[in-house]
């Protein structure tokens, strides 16, 4: 077909589709007119239908047999779940979160179980932070229980929670207060499997701040109705500490000559590089203690021939201390800091008594916690 009966045939069907109000597609090489913006709506299908029931909820260890089932524990005998950090640099508390979910329009209504557990409130993570973990009671992000089996949900909640963990679980009191014997009940509901259990796995990070952490569980069926749980368990406070240093080598030292080795903010590989690392790894903040003997510098009269500092930071003020007198250095290691030490020494006399130039002594390195920082 030449140029000229294209043109004609194309002009006969625009013609055709105006007069008819056909849509006519876009032709490959027109004019790009940009992105639209087109407006959408729905409208949520809420009538007739009864909500979810969310019959009882807990926390325990996310611990499972050989045979891939739930142990059912927690860290600590006491009413709710407790659970314990790690203390070890990226090794995090994996918890898993449970709940018993009905529904009166039957259990085939049920569209999704997921859980949001939420930070304490009134602390903050601090500094050492990304900008969108702040702690205070924000979320820490939204996640989908899975429904076990009918056996396994059984044997999970009727046997090893009720027998072994009895205080574990919190029990829904609406619409009715619910207990074990209702719901293990041999015609109850977990036996007529008419309700299931729901669990699912969550991360505790090894430097989450201890304290209570409020979880939410919510049941939602097809047509958008729910049902809500709350509870509350807690992270055990753990104060621990790392260093990348098992020795302090002053070096040559002369008499009333303040001698510092500083540390630095680069966690070595190998231990003892030479320069001074501190780490926090537990979930508090904490305060660096120190205790040193005397090295065999003794005393003059009642006067130690030596004597430390030592400090945690290059901003802090460094803290003077005697022979074997525990002392607590400035500077607190916030969640998940680190940050390099500071020692030094100073000796007045070298005592006569003492064969050859060497000296060798021990110190010892503590922490204790320290309040966590308040949100603003």
């Amino acid at each position: 077909m030449n140029i000229k009966k294209m043109k004609s045939f194309c002009a006969s069907v625009l013609a055709f589709a105006m007069a008819f109000n056909f849509f006519v597609p876009a032709i490959a090489g027109a004019a790009d007119t940009g992105a639209t913006n087109y407006q959408t709506s729905l409208t949520r299908e809420s009538a007739g239908g009864a909500n979810p029931v969310i019959k009882a909820k807990w926390e325990m260890n996310a611990t499972k047999d050989d045979g891939g089932k739930y142990l059912g524990t927690d860290d600590a005998t006491t009413t709710g779940a407790q659970f314990i950090p790690s203390g070890v640099y990226e090794n995090n508390k994996r918890i898993a979160v449970c709940a018993i979910v009905t529904d009166p329009d039957g259990v085939a209504d049920i569209n999704k179980v997921t859980a949001d557990t939420f930070y304490p409130e009134g602390i903050t993570l601090g500094p050492n932070h990304q900008a969108d973990r702040q702690g205070c009671g924000q979320t820490m992000g939204e996640f989908t229980l899975n429904k076990l089996s009918k056996a396994d949900g059984i044997d999970l909640f009727c046997s090893k929670v009720r027998t072994g963990n009895t205080n574990l679980p919190t029990f829904n009191t609406t619409p009715v207060a619910y207990d074990y014997d209702e719901i293990c009940a041999a015609d109850g509901e977990l036996t007529k499997e008419t309700a299931y259990v729901y669990c699912g796995e969550k991360d505790l990070s090894y430097e989450d701040p201890s304290g209570d952490y409020k979880t939410l569980v919510m049941a939602q069926d097809k047509a958008g109705l729910d049902g809500t749980l709350t509870n509350y368990f807690k992270y055990l406070p753990l104060t621990a500490f790392e260093t990348d240093f098992s020795k302090v080598v002053y070096g040559t030292v002369k008499l009333n000559t303040h001698k510092i080795i500083n540390g630095d903010l680069t966690w070595d590989a190998v231990v003892d590089s030479g320069k001074a690392s501190v780490r926090n790894v537990g979930n508090t903040r904490l305060a660096m203690k120190v205790t040193q003997d005397d090295m065999g510098f003794g005393q003059t009269d009642t006067t130690w021939n030596v004597k430390y500092d030592g400090r945690v930071g290059s901003d802090a003020v460094f803290k003077t201390y005697n022979p074997n007198t525990l002392t607590t250095l400035n500077d607190p290691l916030n969640l998940s800091e680190t940050d390099e030490m500071d020692f030094s020494i100073d000796i007045s006399k070298f005592p006569p008594t003492h064969t050859g130039t060497s000296y060798t002594g021990n110190m010892t390195l503590s922490a204790t916690n320290v309040a966590h920082l308040p949100c603003v």
